[in-house]
């Protein structure tokens, strides 16, 4: 019998760690030294698609390099004794680099990397979005005073927001100019000023997301037309709009408890961070060194960029419903201003409810602006599901369609759609019909993003029908 041992190894803050695990193997089997391990951030989240190289010294220089799965794991195989130097490189984050050295080659080495977060670096001026970000956190400032700044509130939002807001409600056909208005009219005449106030601050941050959502858009639209430098002015600028709002992307899940008359806090997704990449890979695709690829990349990135903030308005609405549930019976008045806040930050998401789901979409409506004590928070949650769910349907379809068309790009987009607009009601999912069902939903997406990147129709279809049936299954078990 021969014994080999198994080395692993991780890279990050902490230095290097080695330990080792005894093996006995037949003496018949060819052995060939490994090395494989994980890519993470600096949240413990894996790194997808981050770019690993390998080189060996003396006789064995030659590159090799792979390239991380869904989950941030790399390998590599068939490797001879010696010395290695690792690189690791992702956009959207620093480098890391080791040597490595194989003692044997029966060695299976495990090395695990953590990458940090890059920033994003603005090449244009932003100035007079910066002034309306700016004149934002001010106004946050100023209504929490007692009394609330009511007439520095109207100054900053009146001399660098309002065009910003009336721009939008043209382009929408809404009213938030005028409900900023009124709301400070209210705080004005002493009317519900608490009230009021969440209403200037939810409102002014649908603004902000607007904002953020159109400048993507058009950068997407406009792709194959503008110059870099226009595109790279358009993207700076949605990065400037989206500081206005980073603090609602900073926020753990929630979910319902145990018992589904309430909420808790689940696992935190970490939005923040996937959006600041977002930014940086797609302002890197704006480059169009590969004109086709990085044209999929910014559609991608739009859609992470998009959906993450839908995502943590969704997480706000819930957040609310937690409040009015704990605080109706013994402080009613913080509950009503939890309410408050709940109504505004769902006109947010609304439109992506109401498609699919109209009924539901009237039934959360009238919890947002009824009787405290009728706020049931299973309710709430089933219908915002089905508006998703519906969503991610649709984006199925369009999935199937484009991979029978042979339309790689948009079919690879829309399967990132589909990912994305799952990963709203997965943990409820998970909470309904167990953690293995919600792995099996995650891995079904992920084969569903990877078979339209290789434009392997039966495997997409076959994710389809995986992703279907669990969305059948959860469906049976919402309110």
């Amino acid at each position: 019998m021969r014994v080999f041992k198994k080395v692993l190894l991780s890279f990050g803050f902490m230095g290097i760690l080695y330990s080792a695990q005894v093996f006995h193997q037949d003496r018949s089997v060819v052995l060939a030294a490994s090395l494989s391990g994980m890519v993470t951030d600096e949240n413990g989240d894996g790194i997808e698609k981050a770019e690993v190289i390998i080189k060996g010294n003396k006789g064995n220089k030659k590159k090799q390099k792979t390239t991380t799965d869904f989950d941030g794991f790399y390998e590599f195989n068939d490797l001879k004794k010696g010395k290695y130097k690792v690189n690791v490189t992702s956009v959207g984050y620093g480098k890391a680099k080791e040597t490595v050295k194989i003692e044997k080659s029966s060695d299976d080495v495990e090395g695990d990397f953590t990458l940090n977060f890059d920033e994003y670096e603005k090449t244009n001026t932003t100035e007079t979005m910066d002034n309306a970000v700016s004149a934002f956190k001010e106004i946050g400032t100023l209504r929490k005073t007692d009394p609330i700044g009511i007439d520095d509130i109207e100054y900053q939002y009146i001399s660098f927001i309002q065009e910003l807001t009336q721009e939008k409600d043209a382009q929408y056909n809404l009213t938030m100019d005028d409900d900023i208005l009124t709301a400070i009219d209210d705080i004005q005449n002493d009317n519900a000023p608490t009230l009021a106030g969440e209403v200037i601050d939810k409102t002014l941050q649908r603004v902000f997301y607007l904002a953020v959502y159109d400048r993507i858009t058009e950068v997407r639209d406009e792709y194959d037309v503008k110059k870099t430098s226009a595109l790279e002015a358009l993207w700076d600028e949605a990065y400037a709009a989206y500081q206005a709002i980073y603090g609602t992307a900073d926020r753990e899940n929630k979910i319902l408890s145990e018992d589904r008359l309430s909420m808790k806090t689940g696992s935190n997704p970490n939005l923040e961070d996937q959006i600041t990449v977002a930014f940086i890979r797609g302002k890197k695709a704006l480059k169009k060194k590969d004109l086709d690829e990085d044209e999929i990349t910014v559609g991608v990135q739009r859609q992470v960029i998009r959906l993450s903030l839908i995502r943590a308005f969704y997480i706000g609405v819930l957040r609310e419903i937690e409040g009015i549930i704990n605080n109706r019976e013994t402080n009613p008045d913080t509950a009503l201003k939890n309410q408050k806040e709940g109504e505004v930050f769902y006109k947010i998401i609304e439109e992506y409810v109401s498609r699919d789901n109209s009924s539901g979409n009237e039934m959360i409506k009238s919890q947002l602006v009824g009787d405290l004590s009728e706020v049931e928070a299973d309710v709430v949650v089933s219908e915002l599901s089905r508006g998703f769910i519906g969503r991610v349907e649709g984006e199925l379809d369009a999935n199937e369609s484009n991979m029978n068309n042979g339309n790689r790009g948009d079919a690879m987009i829309v399967a990132e759609e589909a990912l994305l607009y799952s990963n709203v009601f997965l943990e409820d999912l998970g909470l309904r019909l167990g953690d293995d069902s919600m792995e099996d939903m995650k891995d079904a997406l992920n084969d569903l993003r990877d078979a339209s990147d290789k434009v392997k129709a039966s495997s997409a279809a076959s994710a389809r029908e995986t992703i279907s049936s669990i969305i059948e299954s959860y469906e049976n078990e919402l309110l």
